[in-house]
């Protein structure tokens, strides 16, 4: 793609006389010229008629050709023709917004500070983990500096969104449905780079971040500066013989082109040549091709999409769809929302799907819901032992040196939480977690078993996270003793025939197969690492992924709760709670962030938030007044705060025990400094 090339652009004279008639015949200076003017014009034939094109801007493209019944990915992952952000097409009512969005630039400056937007991605800019770090093959994420520009100007175009268009809304008046839609994808493809993927993956992951900032851009553009210039509201940078650096549109509708010159967007009026008369023109130029500045060959295993050759103009539409996935965020603890005023219900749903579908199936039980329940049968027989270790009370921090530093309020609402009935949901459930609780690889006794559960974590850490990302399969959650399974290397079918220990491994080898093949692990003959093959782990890592494992969980957990808490899914309000609105994927730095700033003034949006989500909750335990009271208060300080955390903490953690039937994984901070 050649759009940031000054060279590029560069315009060529053409000749003026075209079958006995000269453009030029009328030449004026180039301040004299109306909308239906040119300050360059340019000639074509397209099928048996020859055209003239005159215009505001200083070169002329030509109208793209576009098959009418297919859109074909490009190889670079983008559409070529059809690719709105990047040449102009013909004006549409429906998107009127799309003349405004921004060129390429050609400045160094401006290449500097928005070249990103238009960037190629090449396979040095793919990261993958080191050796001996991770088991996936092929798997990597864009490397984080092109990351953060990339990130950083979608920080800036959302929070534009919401202060210049949003809160200039008129009271009542919702906004148009297209940018809540265009806002959505932005923050959803963004957060889709954070996850490991293949190279092709990440390529496209990209050029869709790129395509959905332009496009917003574009309607925050004409909603602020055009639409008020063609309402007659005055604006002293309006001059419409000299255009914004736009992507403009084509037409063959004289109102449009002087809707466009008004507006001071670039715009190609095409005309019969037959049709010239007194217009004023003073340059002839050649027409620039798309295929000089574009991919044009289709990419290897992507099937071209059909699409309706009555209706070109709704083609931004089925882009739209081509590059959109499924929902990015998809409840891994219920299929469906139960009411919320019938936990009991939820808790037996919770239940029945302890078991992994697929082992069950071949098992006709869950292997580990029957080792479950001999054990709890073969402890009654016996009675009470006194020489057994007692169970770790996940109620209470664990303390370890590598574990990450506990956030007071909650830690202290958690150890605090009623145990003293059982739970709404009843008694005795699997206790379920979308990645293993952070203790479980902390809590062995035995030094070498813990740096093998580390070490087999960290190896098959990229996978877990795709398979919470897989669109192809449903995150299931996984029961504790699966997850330690898991950390014990147990990930492959072995074990005596015919035995639960057999069973419970090929569950698990069911459950996480199709993600590590994904992965590119065709083959786990690497599990269980031999213990004097483990490398060392420095105490900061081992907290980093301890608490990106309590973050994830939390972040999760939050998600599910208030989805059976409220009765409805609204995971998008939800992710306003926590720094960096992601679910997976997220800067180290976001552990001393959003909950876990140390500052209480600065925990206090996300406190909010939060307070503002529980307000609908129904659940059987009751709710802190200080919940009530804060969607009334409008002056805060620190103590205000402080006080408004813990009734959130303490009804957090209560209610996560009333309806799960088990202590919450709660965030945590990490106190170390954390690199950039």
């Amino acid at each position: 793609m050649r759009l940031m090339d000054r060279d590029a652009w560069k315009v060529e004279a053409a000749p003026s006389v075209v079958q006995g008639g000269d453009l030029l015949k009328n030449r004026p200076l180039p301040d004299n010229l109306g909308p239906l003017d040119g300050r360059v014009a340019a000639h074509f034939e397209m099928g048996s008629t020859t055209y003239f094109v005159t215009t505001n801007a200083r070169y002329v493209p030509l109208l793209p050709e576009i098959d009418p019944i297919q859109i074909v990915m490009r190889r670079d992952m983008r559409f070529g023709p059809d690719d709105h952000v990047l040449w102009p097409r013909r004006y549409c009512d429906k998107f009127c917004h799309l003349p405004a969005i921004p060129k390429a630039p050609t400045s160094p400056q401006a290449q500097q500070e928005f070249g990103i937007i238009w960037w190629n991605p090449t396979p040095a800019d793919f990261v993958c983990p080191a050796s001996g770090l991770t088991l996936t093959r092929g798997l990597g994420r864009l490397d984080g500096k092109h990351f953060a520009k990339l990130a950083n100007l979608c920080v800036v175009l959302i929070d534009e969104y919401a202060q210049q268009y949003m809160k200039t809304l008129p009271v009542g008046k919702k906004p148009a449905l297209l940018s809540v839609q265009l806002v959505q994808r932005l923050r959803f493809s963004l957060e889709r780079l954070r996850i490991p993927s293949n190279y092709t993956r990440m390529v496209l992951g990209v050029t869709t971040v790129q395509r959905e900032y332009l496009e917003l851009t574009g309607f925050l553009r004409y909603m602020t500066k055009y639409k008020p210039r063609l309402e007659d509201i005055e604006d002293p940078r309006a001059h419409p013989a000299y255009p914004d650096e736009c992507i403009g549109c084509f037409t063959d509708n004289p109102g449009i082109a002087q809707l466009c010159w008004k507006a001071c967007l670039p715009c190609w009026l095409i005309r019969p040549l037959t049709a010239f008369a007194d217009e004023y023109i003073w340059k002839v130029v050649a027409p620039f091709n798309l295929s000089t500045f574009l991919e044009m060959q289709p990419a290897a295993g992507f099937s071209p999409v059909a699409a309706d050759a009555q209706n070109i103009d709704d083609r931004p539409y089925l882009v739209h769809r081509c590059t959109e996935n499924t929902p990015w965020y998809r409840n891994p603890f219920q299929v469906s929302t139960p009411s919320a005023a019938n936990p009991s219900a939820a808790g037996a749903a919770q239940a029945q799907r302890a078991a992994p579908s697929r082992a069950s199936a071949r098992s006709g039980a869950s292997p580990y819901a029957a080792a479950r329940a001999q054990a709890k049968a073969e402890k009654e027989a016996k009675g009470l032992n006194c020489n057994a270790k007692p169970a770790r009370d996940k109620f209470l921090s664990f303390d370890r040196p590598e574990m990450p530093t506990t956030i007071t309020p909650w830690a202290v609402a958690l150890a605090a939480i009623d145990r003293g009935r059982p739970p709404s949901c009843g008694i005795d459930l699997p206790q379920l977690y979308v990645l293993p609780e952070p203790a479980l690889l902390a809590s062995a006794e035995d030094e070498s078993r813990r740096r093998m559960f580390y070490h087999h974590y960290q190896l098959m850490r990229d996978a877990l996270m795709y398979r919470l990302a897989d669109h192809n399969q449903r995150p299931e959650p996984l029961a504790t003793q699966q997850w330690r399974d898991i950390l014990q290397g147990k990930v492959t079918k072995q074990g005596k025939a015919g035995s639960r220990a057999q069973a419970r491994s090929a569950s698990l080898e069911d459950l996480l197969q199709p993600a590590f093949i994904a992965c590119g692990i065709d083959a786990l003959t690497e599990f269980p690492v031999p213990l004097d093959a483990i490398p060392p782990l420095h105490v900061h890592r081992t907290k980093e992924l301890l608490w990106e494992l309590a973050e994830i969980n939390f972040r999760y957990e939050f998600l599910a709760l208030d989805a059976r808490a409220s009765g409805v899914d609204r995971p998008d309000e939800c992710r306003k709670c926590f720094a960096g609105d992601s679910l997976i994927g997220m800067d180290f730095r976001e552990s001393q962030r959003g909950l876990a700033a140390l500052a209480a003034m600065d925990r206090s949006p996300y406190l909010l938030c939060m307070a503002g989500i529980m307000r609908d909750w129904s659940v059987p335990c009751q709710r802190p007044q200080q919940i009530d009271d804060a969607g009334g208060c409008t002056e805060w300080d620190a103590n205000a705060v402080r006080h408004l955390e813990r009734g959130i903490a303490q009804y957090y953690t209560q209610s996560f025990y009333e309806l799960f039937g088990r202590a919450a994984v709660i965030p945590m901070r990490l106190e170390h400094e954390i690199a950039s």
